[in-house]
């Protein structure tokens, strides 16, 4: 249990130096989904199950958490290209939405991605833990 608390512990002084840096506000602003959110809720759930014993079914949520960012992924190509309108792409200002929407739906794409990622390794690094 020691082990497990000085990782989490490592961890998270990681993720306060992300969120001083300001990166971790920048994964979560360019996820207009907001699927991020739901990745993290369900990371933190099952974070507290850790720590109360319950450890049979995380292999389980690092798959959930990994289909969750690739959903976002998904979600994110979508919102890129739907609003495309290939009669707009003649003016300046056309071109301009357009490169508005590529960003806006590459942000959901690449970040609910990572948080996703990153959520699953650190989940797959506490079940090694657990199983020692």
């Amino acid at each position: 249990m020691i082990r497990l608390a000085v990782l989490n512990f490592a961890a998270l002084c990681f993720l306060a130096w992300t969120w001083w840096m300001g990166y971790l506000g920048f994964v979560y602003s360019h996820d207009i989904s907001r699927l991020s959110y739901l990745i993290t809720a369900i990371f933190l759930a099952v974070m507290v199950g850790v720590f109360a014993g319950r450890t049979n079914h995380l292999d389980r949520y690092e798959v959930w958490l990994v289909t969750l960012g690739l959903i976002g992924n998904v979600v994110g190509f979508v919102l890129a290209l739907h609003h495309i309108d290939m009669n707009s792409l003649g003016t300046a200002e056309g071109v301009q939405k357009v490169a508005a929407s590529l960003l806006a739906g590459m942000g959901v794409a690449f970040c609910s991605t990572l948080v996703g990622a990153v959520c699953a390794l650190w989940l797959n690094v506490n079940a090694w833990i657990v199983s020692k």
